[in-house]
């Protein structure tokens, strides 16, 4: 069994869901009929500019799987992405073993959050690395984005989880610690604002909150508030807005 990362981009238009309710869907899709077992979604931010042909934000999405058959993985996320990617789409499918992610992928993932690129440039960066990456619909655009997606997850310093392997981060609800949540999710570390490492015995309030860990030093970690702004020594999930600033 392998880890593989997955990068998957331009799947929506403008009236239907988005890059990340798709990747969770065939994340699903994955577990249900038994081609691997998938791990965390992260979503990635590339370059927000109007000269780019983005549906809202310009965000690729990427899964990690862990698979015994990743030719067979492979040919039935294109199924899966042909069938289920919006019409007007673009997309692209990329594949990449995690342990084997070049360092000119990941400079690419950097590279299209900050410039112009096109799909021609990450057709011949992914030939020339043998990388598995394929246009499915419309201009095949999306294959910019979904090889940044996988280069930015294997940097370990980019993006948010939308989901987690274990129980769908949105319905935790309540006061946990980190050890209790460690007993259904895959998660690593807590910091606060600060980057203060907290305790995992920690109480944290997960009420009202966003809860979107972010990959901070190849780990998933949860960002809080100083627990000292709020009652009973309880930390709390950062707000949206910082979560956003520091993971875009």
């Amino acid at each position: 069994m392998n880890k593989y990362l997955v990068g998957i981009d331009d799947t929506d238009n403008n009236e239907s869901r988005g890059t990340g309710f798709l990747a969770r869907s065939m994340a699903e899709y994955i577990n249900d009929n038994g081609l691997g077992v998938s791990g965390g979604i992260t979503r990635h931010q590339l370059l927000f500019d109007p000269r780019v042909p983005y549906t809202s934000h310009n965000s690729s999405a990427c899964i990690e799987v862990t698979t015994a058959n990743p030719k067979q993985l492979w040919d039935e996320m294109i199924t899966f992405l042909v069938n289920s990617c919006a019409i007007g789409s673009d997309c692209g499918l990329c594949m990449v073993e995690e342990d084997d992610v070049p360092l000119a992928i990941v400079e690419w993932g950097y590279k299209a959050k900050t410039e112009l690129v096109n799909k021609k440039l990450a057709a011949d960066l992914a030939q020339i690395h043998n990388i598995s990456l394929i246009g499915l619909t419309g201009t095949h655009d999306g294959i910019i984005g979904a090889m940044a997606a996988v280069g930015l997850r294997s940097s370990g310093n980019d993006g948010r989880f939308v989901s987690l392997r274990g129980t769908d981060i949105r319905t935790i609800e309540g006061i946990h610690t980190l050890n209790e949540l460690k007993e259904i999710l895959e998660i690593h570390e807590a910091i606060t604002t600060e980057g203060k490492l907290v305790n995992h015995d920690a109480p944290i309030c997960f009420d009202g909150g966003w809860f979107r860990p972010v990959h901070k030093d190849g780990l998933i970690t949860i960002v809080l508030n100083n627990s000292n702004s709020y009652d009973h020594n309880i930390y709390k999930l950062a707000d949206k807005d910082y979560i956003k600033s520091i993971s875009n």
